[in-house]
């Protein structure tokens, strides 16, 4: 055990990661196995690399820390988690209401943390763009009216009136994105914050109670997705790429999008490939290289995922999803 932390730790001592978020999403599946094999010390470890090689942690992995934390009930560790909760914008009820997450008010070592709660919350507001952040649920809120109406408005005009109003909408937001990427980075969470709602707790705890505590932010991912829900030619996609590696976007998000655009899109696309988180490659001999695709953005195999999807399912089934520590 001894020989296996001191290789640990020259890697860390060897490695300056230089803000790489692809290297910081490798370390977080392999947190997920520290967490699958109980070896929560090990687990701690690797969080404690995040937290002196990155500047920003993404909220939901701060969370999953804190958690771990308080499982393993290692209480100095649990309040620098806490604290770097709040700055990332976790509020403090979903801290309360979860099973594991609770237990860190039994620690007397958080009790200055408790105290800054709003001066913590002030660092968080100040290192968003909150313009852009209200620019982003304008449009999403514009998005969803168009969609509301294809999916629920009446049937026959569904896939003709609607559908064309959804479809000129999509291009026009995606217009709109373009240029957001263009100038300030993708509007995800690093740069805009979490969704407003899960401020409100009344909002949000029945969500939070079915679903766990998501904590991500997808209005731009979700407007992206519509877009290219139909045949698109793009040139946007090594752009999308160069903001996962900054933490713009999320590597599941880019995945995702990119198999949209191999199931749907344009001829002139044929070079964009399939990593099997949304849509999945029909030709299953593509597989190995489906997943070393997979690494080199920073995700877990696609037989990890079809574990961790499979897993969060059943404690949906059982109610656990507040009781269990989060997996990506």
């Amino acid at each position: 055990m001894k020989h296996r932390l001191i290789i640990f730790s020259i890697f860390l001592a060897s490695n300056v990661f230089a803000q790489d978020y692809i290297e910081y999403h490798r370390i977080i599946n392999r947190i997920d196995e520290d967490v699958i094999k109980n070896e929560y010390y090990l687990a701690i470890e690797r969080l404690d690399s995040l937290y002196e090689n990155f500047d920003f942690i993404y909220s939901r992995h701060c969370f999953k820390a804190l958690q771990i934390c308080c499982v393993s009930q290692d209480s100095l560790n649990a309040d620098k988690w806490l604290k770097k909760s709040f700055i990332q914008g976790v509020p403090i009820w979903m801290v309360r209401s979860n099973d594991l997450t609770k237990n860190v008010f039994k620690y007397s070592t958080i009790k200055t943390t408790i105290e800054q709660y709003d001066s913590l919350r002030s660092i968080y507001n100040n290192s968003i763009n909150l313009e852009l952040r209200n620019k982003i649920d304008s449009l999403f809120e514009i998005d969803q009216k168009y969609t509301r109406k294809v999916n629920d408005g009446f049937i026959l005009l569904r896939h003709t009136y609607h559908g064309l109003r959804w479809l000129r909408n999509n291009k026009k937001q995606f217009k709109i994105l373009n240029e957001i990427i263009e100038k300030y980075g993708y509007p995800g969470e690093k740069l805009i914050g979490l969704p407003k709602c899960i401020q409100d707790s009344a909002q949000y705890i029945k969500q939070f109670n079915y679903r766990g505590p998501l904590l991500r932010e997808t209005d731009a991912y979700i407007m992206l997705i519509h877009y290219f829900s139909n045949p698109r030619k793009t040139d946007i996609n090594n752009k999308l790429l160069e903001n996962v590696k900054l933490g713009n976007l999320p590597p599941y998000q880019y995945g995702a999008l990119n198999d949209f655009i191999a199931k749907w899109g344009k001829k002139k696309n044929k070079d964009i490939n399939y990593y099997n988180v949304w849509h999945r490659d029909p030709d299953k001999s593509n597989e190995a290289e489906i997943d070393r695709r997979r690494n080199s953005i920073g995700l877990n195999s696609y037989e990890q995922q079809k574990r961790n999807n499979s897993t969060w399912d059943e404690r949906i089934k059982n109610k656990t999803v507040n009781s269990e520590i989060i997996l990506e």
